[in-house]
């Protein structure tokens, strides 16, 4: 499973986190793709795939208390919309990206062409309302 970690903590524990990051190896059975440190703040993004949770829980111990981690489970996008796109075939669903049919299509411009009059409408009716008051 491919996740991302965005970690954040204090700027006070700033000498901290990089003494224990400059020692820190990762667990084994965890390979990290890429990691990235944002350089406006306190907060680093690192990009790893793991198997499961076993993997996962020692390489956060360590920043425990320390730092926080949010872990998000991600996904290339062309990997994502090629199981989509896959996903939808099967269930017979529209595709990912395809286009809406001609009466689909035909009825959002007329309904944007409703909202665009109304607008008008509303826009005419409070130019009259600021002219009566001035």
């Amino acid at each position: 499973m491919l996740l991302m970690d965005i970690i954040t903590w204090e700027p006070k524990d700033s000498a901290k986190v990089e003494r224990l990051y400059k020692n820190y190896e990762y667990p084994k059975g965890m390979k990290v793709i890429d990691e990235w440190i944002d350089l406006t703040g306190y907060r680093m993004f690192v990009i790893y795939e793991t198997e499961d949770e076993k993997t996962y829980t020692p390489s956060v111990v360590p920043f425990i208390g320390l730092c926080r981690f949010e872990t998000i489970p991600v996904m290339r996008a062309d990997k994502y919309m090629q199981t989509a796109q896959e996903r939808a075939e099967k269930t017979g669903e529209k595709g990912v990206g395809t286009a809406q049919s001609k009466e689909e299509s035909e009825d959002i411009l007329e309904q944007i062409e409703g909202l665009e009059k109304r607008i008008e409408r509303l826009e005419h009716h409070s130019f009259i309302q600021q002219e009566d008051t001035t």
